[in-house]
């Protein structure tokens, strides 16, 4: 079975494993947990920090380090990097790219808004959810830019002679450490498990499990296509991590809002935390 086919049927499973059961028509609904959110502060670090990604992004080639800091492999990298190579490295270099652009963001948003649709929730809800998760990856992804730009390690394809001639002055050869690709996908696998667990949900292991399994092919295929030394992926799946888990733990709720105790509002609920801080948590406005 190829990796689609599987995907869409774990996808399919979450959905059913979150379904609530047949409820006695005078049972009042559960009280739902609420990942708590501060607009103002987390939209900002979102814009700014997406800004800044994309901006060292479109000015790679300019502001990129034009040689490397860090040029030779130590000898366990060389030798992992000899076994783990393909011979056709762009074709690694394609794959490993559907797993961050498509599969790892498709995992998080999709299973999320599953868990979040079947178990009768709230289309608000789940876009508190969508903010705590892209906060992570925008994280994880500057604090990439800022260790890839300063450390400028040259990557494993100009060692290994499997660069094309007409990207050999590329000034994004030296940019490997560490794996944007790997720190993106675990930011989003990690975030999205630690969320899951959070809000108590019973699909929480199959969105670890799949969002764990699409991070790690997806490190492994940036190895096999001679974009990173094993290093490189290490450090980039223990950031990617950290930040995920990070992120949702900060937004961790501090206490369950029921549909029937006033939670219905036309907008967002400001709640206070201890220290005086005007978090927000959305309601359910489209019951």
């Amino acid at each position: 079975m190829s990796s689609m086919p599987r995907f869409l049927l774990s996808f399919a499973f979450v959905t059913c494993l979150a379904a609530p059961g047949v409820a006695s028509a005078q049972e009042p609904p559960p009280a739902r947990p609420m990942m708590r959110v501060n607009l103002p502060i987390d939209l900002t670090v979102i814009g700014v920090g997406g800004a800044a990604w994309i901006t060292t992004e479109v000015l790679k080639s300019k502001i990129a380090p034009a040689t490397c800091r860090w040029c030779s492999p130590p000898g366990f990298d060389d030798s992992i990097a000899r076994a783990l190579r393909w011979s056709n490295t762009k074709t690694a270099a394609r794959i490993s790219d559907v797993g961050l652009y498509g599969l790892a963001p498709l995992a998080a948003f999709g299973f999320d808004a599953a868990v979040v649709y079947a178990s009768g929730g709230t289309l608000a809800e789940w876009g508190t959810d969508v903010i705590v998760l892209l906060q992570s990856m925008v994280v994880a992804a500057d604090l990439t830019q800022i260790v890839k730009f300063s450390v400028a390690r040259e990557r494993p394809l100009l060692e290994y002679g499997s660069v094309s001639p007409e990207d050999r002055d590329n000034r994004d050869n030296n940019l490997s450490f560490f794996s944007g690709h790997t720190s993106f996908t675990f930011s989003a696998a990690v975030s999205a498990g630690t969320l899951a667990t959070l809000k108590g949900y019973r699909a929480a292991p199959w969105i670890w499990a799949t969002g764990l399994t699409i991070a790690t092919a997806t490190g492994y295929l940036r190895m096999a296509a001679d974009k990173h030394y094993f290093s490189d992926v290490m450090v980039g799946a223990i950031v990617g991590s950290a930040v995920g888990f990070v992120v949702p733990w900060l937004h961790r709720p501090s206490a369950s809002l029921s549909k029937d105790a006033g939670a219905r509002l036309s907008g967002m609920m400001a709640s206070p935390l201890p220290g005086g801080g005007p978090f927000v948590g959305f309601s359910g406005i489209l019951d």
